[in-house]
């Protein structure tokens, strides 16, 4: 079965409207929704003006709409977007669409709207099925309104969901980690982020953690954790493709978040949102009101932009490829970068094989099940002066 990843360049919306912003979401978002016409008439031009300043050499192959709650807007401010971004752009005719949902703010109705308007995957943020846990994480759904989310879904037609879900929480067991993920295989998903707790600089759980009002897992806890949900999820079927993502089958890995990945152009619109086109990345202004005022005076609203040295691209693509389990090419390497990876890295990477931390063949270089485990404290060690 063929994978589903392409070097084709992708496109991402920022969609900064919350009912409720978590308090361990480091996203940009703003509460209410009331500048939400606004922002779409904004994006628009956004497009628009990206449009005239880029060079399109190749189709774009996906669309990915996040946040936020992308499912805040209007089903027909979603029409428009992405009817929009297919008038004034080169697209595949097997585009993969997604957006982003939360349990609660999207109906059976809105579901059916997106399958008319050609979105074809549904990344929902499901975090907990445990009640408990997702009133500590602030969440504004509760498990029921989870698995409603997915029935409707399918109900819709939708046959390409895939639930996000956070582990490692404080109160949180292993037994009751194994039911929540053991509920999650209940509905079928065909795809499974799973992420540990974080607790981001400048978060209420930030400035809860300093003060001692939550007490993180340790790292072993967290490895704990981790290999539960390896061992549960493969087997179940699923197949471990980066760190913390899974899917039913090769074909539905998530093609868009590949491309991070494996450094293809991308193009982001929406304020915060990023952009990697020809080796230059940007960023958006992370300010609705500075956002709206930079497109109202026809100017794109970048807050950065700087090209990537040969040694950042380096690091990244090392960091990056390693993340997954398919690892680093060999070839690809040398074609970038114009050295072999194992003669560059010849201690490290020496080293790393002999403790069982990573292995080289077939031409490429991957950590095993023990350096995964462990690659946030490895990676680091391939930076060079």
């Amino acid at each position: 079965m063929k994978k589903n990843i392409s070097s084709f360049p992708g496109i991402y919306i920022h969609v900064p409207f919350c009912e409720h912003k978590c308090g361990y979401c480091d996203f940009y978002s703003l509460t209410g929704s009331a500048e939400r016409e606004a922002f779409v008439s904004a994006l628009l031009k956004e497009m628009l003006l990206s449009k005239e300043e880029a060079d399109f050499e190749q189709a774009f192959d996906t669309v990915y709409l996040g946040g936020g709650t992308p499912s805040l807007l209007k089903t027909s401010e979603l029409d428009k977007i992405l009817s929009f971004l297919f008038s004034n752009f080169p697209f595949a005719a097997d585009t993969e669409i997604t957006i982003e949902v939360n349990p609660g703010t999207v109906t059976e109705q809105d579901l059916a709207a997106y399958k008319e308007m050609g979105i074809n995957r549904l990344s929902i943020g499901v975090q907990s099925f445990d009640d408990k846990q997702l009133r500590f994480l602030e969440r504004i759904h509760d498990a029921g309104q989870s698995g409603q989310a997915v029935k409707a879904a399918r109900r819709a037609g939708f046959d390409n969901i895939g639930l996000d879900l956070i582990s490692s929480l404080p109160a949180e067991t292993l037994s009751g980690w194994q039911g929540n993920l053991q509920k999650a295989l209940s509905y079928q998903p065909e795809h499974l982020s799973v992420y540990n707790l974080s607790y981001e600089q400048g978060t209420p759980f930030y400035r809860r953690m300093l003060k001692g009002e939550i007490v993180p897992k340790s790292e072993g806890e967290e490895l704990r954790f981790m290999k539960m949900t390896l061992e549960l999820l493969r087997k179940n079927g699923f197949i471990p493709y980066e760190i913390s993502n899974y899917a039913a089958d090769e074909s539905r890995f998530s093609r868009h978040n590949y491309k991070y990945w494996n450094h293809s152009n991308y193009l982001g619109f929406g304020p915060s949102a990023h952009s990697f086109w020809k080796n230059v990345r940007s960023a958006n202004l992370r300010s609705l009101s500075g956002y709206l005022s930079s497109l109202e005076n026809n100017r794109l609203p970048i807050a950065s932009k700087e090209k990537i040295s040969s040694r950042t691209l380096e690091f990244e693509h090392i960091f990056l490829s390693l993340r997954t389990y398919e690892g680093l090419d060999l070839q690809t390497f040398i074609a970038k970068f114009g050295m072999p990876f194992p003669r560059r890295y010849r201690e490290l990477t020496a080293a790393l094989v002999k403790e069982g931390l990573a292995e080289s063949t077939e031409g490429v270089f991957r950590f095993t099940q023990k350096g995964m485990f462990i690659c946030d404290e490895i990676l680091p060690q391939f930076i060079k002066d």
